[in-house]
Protein backbone atom coordinates (compact mmCIF):
# COMPACT_ATOMS: atom_id res chain seq x y z
CA UNK A 1 0.00 0.00 0.00
CA UNK A 2 1.37 3.39 -1.02
CA UNK A 3 1.03 6.04 1.65
CA UNK A 4 0.61 9.46 0.08
CA UNK A 5 1.60 12.45 2.23
CA UNK A 6 -1.49 14.22 3.40
CA UNK A 7 -2.08 17.88 2.70
CA UNK A 8 -2.15 19.81 5.98
CA UNK A 9 -5.23 21.75 6.92
CA UNK A 10 -5.19 25.50 6.14
CA UNK A 11 -4.37 26.51 9.72
CA UNK A 12 -1.36 24.18 9.84
CA UNK A 13 -0.24 25.44 6.42
CA UNK A 14 -0.42 29.05 7.65
CA UNK A 15 1.56 28.19 10.78
CA UNK A 16 4.23 26.30 8.85
CA UNK A 17 4.53 29.08 6.28
CA UNK A 18 4.89 31.69 9.05
CA UNK A 19 7.62 29.53 10.63
CA UNK A 20 9.44 29.21 7.31
CA UNK A 21 9.27 32.96 6.74
CA UNK A 22 10.61 33.66 10.22
CA UNK A 23 13.41 31.13 9.75
CA UNK A 24 14.33 32.71 6.41
CA UNK A 25 14.58 36.11 8.09
CA UNK A 26 16.69 34.67 10.92
CA UNK A 27 19.06 33.07 8.41
CA UNK A 28 19.26 36.37 6.53
CA UNK A 29 20.08 38.17 9.79
CA UNK A 30 22.87 35.70 10.64
CA UNK A 31 24.23 35.99 7.09
CA UNK A 32 24.39 39.78 7.39
CA UNK A 33 26.10 39.50 10.78
CA UNK A 34 28.67 37.10 9.32
CA UNK A 35 29.27 39.56 6.48
CA UNK A 36 29.91 42.29 9.03
CA UNK A 37 32.33 40.07 10.97
CA UNK A 38 34.09 39.18 7.73
CA UNK A 39 34.47 42.86 6.86
CA UNK A 40 35.89 43.60 10.33
CA UNK A 41 38.41 40.77 10.02
CA UNK A 42 39.41 41.93 6.54
CA UNK A 43 40.01 45.43 7.93
CA UNK A 44 42.12 44.04 10.77
CA UNK A 45 44.23 42.03 8.32
CA UNK A 46 44.66 45.11 6.10
CA UNK A 47 45.75 47.14 9.12
CA UNK A 48 48.23 44.45 10.17
CA UNK A 49 49.76 44.33 6.67
CA UNK A 50 50.01 48.14 6.62
CA UNK A 51 51.72 48.16 10.01
CA UNK A 52 54.12 45.41 8.88
CA UNK A 53 55.07 47.39 5.78
CA UNK A 54 55.56 50.58 7.80
CA UNK A 55 57.77 48.77 10.33
CA UNK A 56 59.82 47.32 7.48
CA UNK A 57 60.20 50.79 5.98
CA UNK A 58 61.23 52.27 9.33
CA UNK A 59 63.81 49.57 9.97
CA UNK A 60 65.26 49.82 6.48
CA UNK A 61 65.70 53.58 6.55
CA UNK A 62 69.35 54.41 5.99
CA UNK A 63 70.73 57.30 7.96
CA UNK A 64 72.89 59.63 5.94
Amino acid sequence: MNKQPRIPDPETSKRLLANLRRTRLEVQEVNLELGEINAMLAEQLRQQRLNRVRRALDSSTVEV
